[in-house]
C-alpha cells in the first residue's frame, strides 16, 4: 500500500486592493420603567394584541394596591399592638423593682433595696429617654426624605 503525503497549499496574499471589509453594526435598545402599569403606548400595545388586555393589567394594579394597603395598615396596627404592650410590661417590670426595693428598704435590707429599686427606676428613665431620642430620629429622618426633592 503506497502512503500518500498531503501538503499544505502556501497561503494566499490578498492585495489590500482585493480585500473586502464588511461592516456589521448591531443596534440595541431597551426601555425601562418602574411601577404597577406600564406606560400607555405599551397598554394599547397589550390591547391590540388581546383585547381588553389593558383595562385587566390596570384592574390587577388597582388590586394589587388595595392589597398593599391593607397589608400595611395590618403592620401599623400589628406594630402599634406591640408597642403597647412594650410599654405595659416595662411599666410593670419597672414598678416591680422599684415596689421590691421599697419591700427590701423597709425590711432592714437598706442595701440591697437601694439596688434593686434603683436598678429598678434607672431601667425606666433609661427606657424613656431612649425611646424619646428614637421618635425624635425618625421624625427628623421622614421630615429629611419627605422634603429631598425628587431627582430623576
Amino acid at each position: 500500500m503506497a502512503k500518500i503525503k498531503k501538503q499544505k497549499a502556501p497561503p494566499k496574499i490578498i492585495s489590500p486592493q482585493k480585500q473586502e471589509i464588511k461592516k456589521i453594526v448591531y443596534e440595541a435598545a431597551s426601555e425601562l420603567f418602574a411601577g404597577p402599569l406600564p406606560p400607555p403606548h405599551i397598554l394599547a400595545q397589550y390591547d391590540q394584541v388581546a383585547l381588553g388586555a389593558a383595562e385587566r393589567i390596570i384592574a390587577m394594579a388597582e388590586n394589587q394596591s388595595h392589597h398593599r394597603q391593607e397589608l400595611e395598615n395590618k403592620v401599623v396596627a400589628s406594630d402599634m399592638k406591640n408597642s403597647r404592650l412594650g410599654l405595659h410590661y416595662g411599666l410593670i417590670i419597672g414598678l416591680t423593682a422599684v415596689i421590691g426595693g421599697v419591700i427590701c428598704i423597709t425590711t432592714g435590707h437598706e442595701v440591697s433595696g437601694s439596688i434593686v429599686g434603683g436598678t429598678g427606676l434607672t431601667g425606666l428613665v433609661s427606657v424613656f429617654v431612649y425611646g424619646s431620642r428614637q421618635r425624635r430620629k425618625e421624625r427628623e429622618e421622614r421630615f429629611k426624605t419627605e422634603m429631598a426633592p425628587v431627582t430623576k
